[in-house]
């Protein structure tokens, strides 16, 4: 078969069409960027999930040294944004957001002093809403779970709201102090304790 010269021009007009063609569209190729690398300290999770990341670290952690942003995000696998000098804050890195449009958030900050410290926090933004949203796992469910860490419950104590209190001693002389605060869920189930925040230290006792 003969090709005219318009018939060439006109397949490599084509052929070089394709070869340069995108072929994800440039919107929805930034928005499978942003789905990869989501907002970085913003993970979109569930409570029971940033309960299971936490416990993943409390498993984990056994002295200041874990309480590193490198440690952290390997061991919660999420990715953690440390505080810049502006905003002068007391904690070293965080990560949360919001739980959708429930009126309730979630931070987890962490500190590395002398000691290590984390410190868990779900807010209600105000006004008392139910506290249905975070209290998927709640602390009867918890609280076997700490055990199997390896954390003694020391008992009931309270700071503004009632706590668990546990302990826990590790081989290299380090010494750690858990506090698992709650609330009840709303008027009517009020005796149903859910988890709104969680303070974590590891020390060397005597130093």
């Amino acid at each position: 078969m003969k090709y005219t010269i318009a018939t060439a021009l006109t397949i490599g007009l084509l052929l070089s069409a394709c070869s340069t063609a995108n072929p994800i569209p440039a919107k929805e190729g930034n928005m499978m960027n942003q789905d990869k690398q989501q907002i970085a300290g913003r993970p979109n999770l569930t409570a029971p999930e940033v309960l299971t990341k936490v416990l993943d670290f409390l498993h984990y952690a056994k002295s200041p040294e874990d309480f590193r942003i490198e440690t952290a995000e390997k061991v919660m696998k999420m990715n953690l944004v440390p505080y810049s000098k502006e905003e002068n804050s007391a904690w070293d890195f965080y990560a949360g957001n919001n739980f959708g449009n429930t009126g309730w958030s979630w931070w987890i900050n962490f500190d590395l002093d002398k000691s290590g410290t984390m410190r868990l926090y779900f807010g209600d933004g105000g006004g008392y809403p139910p506290a249905t949203p975070i209290c998927q796992m709640d602390l009867d469910q918890f609280h076997p779970l700490l055990e199997q860490a390896g954390f003694i419950y020391t008992g009931k104590g309270r700071l503004g709201k009632p706590f668990n209190g546990y302990e826990k001693k590790y081989p290299n002389g380090y010494k750690s102090h858990l506090k698992v605060f709650y609330q009840g869920e709303s008027a009517q189930k009020v005796l149903h304790k859910c988890i709104n925040e969680i303070t974590f230290n590891i020390f060397k006792p005597g130093s």
